[in-house]
C-alpha cells in the first residue's frame, strides 16, 4: 500500500474538544433538516411530496435540453427528464417527474403538458403512453418508511460492532458517528435546497455503511494495539497512535472513491448530480469522523469511566 506518511506521530487527539463541539453543531443542524423534512417543508422530490410520473413519446426527434426548457418555462423548472433511447423509432421517449398540485388530477396534468409540447413543437406529435400519481399518503408512508430503514439499520449497527469488538463502547461511537455523517450529510442536502428523494436516501444508507467501514478500520487497530498497551501509555496516546498508523489507508481509500466521483459530480445528468454529490459529501465527511469523531469519543469515554483516585484522609501521614 502507498504510504503517504512515514511513520506519522500526529497529535489528532489534542484539538479532540473543538471537533467534538463542531460536530454537535453539524448534528444539530441535521436535527433541523429531519424536522423540516417531517413537516414536509424540505424541497421534497416526487417520492416524498406529491407528484406525477408521465411516459410520453414523439413521432419526431426531439432534444431532451429542449423538453427541459419548454417545461422551466411552464413552471416546472424542478422537472427531472429521463430520454429512453428506443432504436425501433425515430421519434423521442421520454420519462418525467414532475411536482403537482393536489387539487389537479394526474390525468388533466398528463393532458396539459402533452398540449404543451404539441402546441411548441407542433411537428413531433406527442401523446401521453401512461402516468402514475404519488399522493399524500403514499408520500408519507415512504417518508416514514424512510426513518425505520435508517433506525433498523443503526441497530444493526450497534449489535454487530459489539459483537466485532466485545467492547460496548466500541458499538456505541460507531453509532454515534454514524449519525454524526448522516445528520451532517442530511442538514447540508436539505438546508441548500437540493431535492429529498428516494435516490437521496439510498445515498445516505450508502454513506453509513462506508462510514461504518471506516470506522471499523480505526477500531480494529486500536483493539491490536491495546494488547499491547504498556505501563507508560495512556489510552489517549494508544489511540493517537492507531490513528497514525491507519493515515495513510484512509487516505488511500477515501482519495479514490472521491476522484471516481468527482467527474461524476461535475458531469452527471441532473438526476445524477444530487446523488453523487451526497456522495461525494459523504466520503469527506465519513472521512473526517473517523478521526475526528469515533476515536475522541472513546478517549472521552476511558476519561470519564476511569476511576477516581481516592484522596488521602486529611492529616494522613
Amino acid at each position: 500500500m502507498f504510504q503517504w506518511f512515514n511513520e506519522p506521530k500526529i497529535n489528532f487527539m489534542a484539538p479532540r474538544r473543538f471537533f467534538l463541539a463542531l460536530s454537535t453543531l453539524g448534528c444539530l443542524a441535521g436535527v433541523y433538516a429531519c424536522v423540516l423534512l417531517w413537516q414536509g417543508k424540505a424541497n421534497l422530490g416526487t417520492d416524498f411530496g406529491a407528484g406525477a410520473l408521465l411516459r410520453l413519446s414523439s413521432e419526431k426527434s426531439v432534444q431532451i435540453d429542449q423538453v427541459r426548457q419548454t417545461l422551466k418555462g411552464e413552471g416546472y423548472p424542478d422537472a427531472q427528464i429521463q430520454e429512453v433511447s428506443d432504436e425501433t423509432t425515430k421519434g423521442s421517449s421520454f420519462i418525467i417527474k414532475l411536482k403537482y398540485d393536489q387539487k389537479n388530477a394526474v390525468g388533466s396534468l398528463g393532458d396539459e403538458v402533452v398540449g404543451v409540447f404539441n402546441k411548441t413543437f407542433s411537428d413531433a406529435h406527442f401523446t401521453l403512453q401512461g402516468s402514475d400519481e404519488v399522493g399524500p399518503a403514499v408520500s408519507e408512508k415512504l417518508r416514514n418508511d424512510a426513518f425505520k430503514a435508517f433506525f433498523l439499520s443503526m441497530l444493526g449497527i450497534l449489535i454487530y460492532i459489539v459483537w466485532r469488538f466485545k467492547r460496548f463502547e466500541f458499538g456505541v461511537a460507531a453509532v454515534i458517528t454514524t449519525i454524526h455523517d448522516v445528520l451532517v450529510i442530511l442538514g447540508i442536502v436539505v438546508l441548500t435546497h437540493r431535492e429529498f428523494n428516494l435516490l437521496q436516501v439510498t445515498a445516505l444508507l450508502t454513506l453509513a455503511g462506508y462510514s461504518l467501514n471506516d470506522t471499523v478500520v480505526t477500531f480494529d487497530r486500536i483493539r491490536e494495539n491495546m494488547k499491547f498497551l504498556v505501563k507508560d501509555q495512556t489510552f489517549l496516546q494508544l489511540v493517537n497512535l492507531s490513528v497514525n498508523e491507519t493515515l495513510s489507508r484512509t487516505i488511500n481509500t477515501s482519495g479514490t472513491v472521491f476522484l471516481t466521483l468527482l467527474p461524476l459530480c461535475i458531469m452527471g445528468g441532473d438526476t445524477l448530480k444530487d446523488f453523487a454529490f451526497t456522495l461525494l459529501l459523504g466520503v469527506v465527511v465519513g472521512t473526517y469522523s473517523s478521526i475526528f469523531v469515533a476515536s475522541p469519543i472513546l478517549v472521552e469515554w476511558d476519561l470519564i469511566s476511569r476511576p477516581k483516585p481516592v484522596p488521602s484522609p486529611t492529616g494522613s501521614k
